[in-house]
């Protein structure tokens, strides 16, 4: 039998095969759960070229082949703040991206821990965010006395304004949580918010186990500002956040709300995720709460002489059309279907 037989680079459709999830480099982003959540509402083909060692995937790069109005494009993966090839040395990363670069189509990684993408000359660095987390194998006390002093203020001052807390998992927790998601995104951002599908994509495939927690600041038994975690592995995923109130400081209630229950729980991290370095505001938030910082690195692979003019204009009708729908004076709800028909193409 040919050697290549128990060692070949094969591409796998990512949710039937079984991908190497135990690596080092895996995720919430490389998760069969948050992959299924992605095909269920936009329908993405998501593949892996794979390394199949006697008939399993030893190593892997998560991809999905793209093609609509804004062209063709190779991405790993969409709507995830980072994904890492789930590789070990530079022989097998230049093995498993032949088959992507044969695409013919630009490839855009997203990488916080994996350097070996960073050290390929054929990628280049088109941006850079931010990644915070925090250390939840501490004491209680301990996690508290290493909050930011300002972040301790505000959340006294939050419980003395009785804010309180709840821990909801259910659809209508998650209903309300992101027409304030909605709201914040068009009024604060000018940004139109993911369909309400994909929020209910990842209730049916987190919420059955539990691994879905709508976390609700409330005064007065209203919603003020919540965050939507997920859980995987041994990592509390800080995914999309929202305030309608800030005087009340019900953020930062919520964030150590959060450190608490992860640590309840006995998961080692809180994941904070991506921040844009255009969010200044946000950068500072996450750093009052968290352990470490990293940076994630934005990658481009273009084929030669790659020009695509009608999908360029496509994205700046898309931009226009988004300050349209998210002006003051549109209702919300108006706001809400555009994002339904036109969040997939902002990936």
């Amino acid at each position: 039998m040919n050697a290549l037989a128990h060692d070949a680079v094969r591409i796998l459709d990512a949710g039937a095969a079984e991908m190497p999830t135990a690596h080092a480099m895996s995720s919430l982003f490389t998760s069969p759960s948050w992959i299924e959540a992605l095909r269920a509402t936009y329908g993405f083909d998501i593949r892996a070229s794979a390394l199949v060692e006697d008939g399993r995937a030893g190593s892997a790069i998560l991809f999905s082949m793209i093609e609509d109005l804004r062209g063709r494009r190779v991405l790993s993966l969409p709507f995830s703040d980072y994904c890492d090839p789930l590789v070990d040395d530079p022989a097998t990363w230049r093995r498993l991206t032949a088959p992507l670069l044969e695409l013919g189509a630009p490839v855009r990684l997203r990488c916080l821990r994996n350097e070996l993408p960073l050290a390929d000359s054929r990628f280049a660095r088109t941006g850079t965010a931010l990644w915070h987390a925090a250390d939840l194998t501490r004491p209680e006390e301990a996690m508290w006395a290493a909050l930011e002093s300002q972040a301790r203020q505000n959340v006294r001052r939050a419980e003395r304004g009785g804010v309180v807390v709840r821990e909801g998992h259910g659809l209508d927790d998650l209903r309300s949580f992101h027409r304030m998601h909605a709201h914040v995104r068009k009024s604060k951002y000018r940004l139109l918010a993911q369909p309400f599908s994909f929020f209910e994509s990842l209730h049916a495939a987190f919420g059955p186990d539990g691994r879905l927690v709508v976390m609700l600041a409330e005064a007065d038994g209203v919603p003020i500002a919540g965050i939507l975690f997920l859980i995987h592995g041994d990592t509390l995923y800080y995914k999309f956040n929202a305030s309608l109130e800030l005087a009340l400081r019900p953020n930062d209630l919520l964030a150590w709300s959060g450190m608490r229950m992860g640590r309840r729980l006995g998961l080692a991290r809180l994941d904070f995720g991506l921040s844009d370095t255009a969010q200044p505001g946000l950068v500072r938030y996450k750093r009052k709460f968290a352990t470490f910082e990293r940076e994630i690195a934005l990658l481009q692979w273009t084929p030669e002489g790659y020009r695509q003019p009608v999908a360029d204009e496509a994205g700046r009708v898309l931009g226009r059309l988004t300050r349209l729908m998210t002006d003051p004076r549109v209702p919300d709800d108006l706001s809400l279907a555009a994002g339904d028909d036109l969040y997939r193409f902002f990936c």
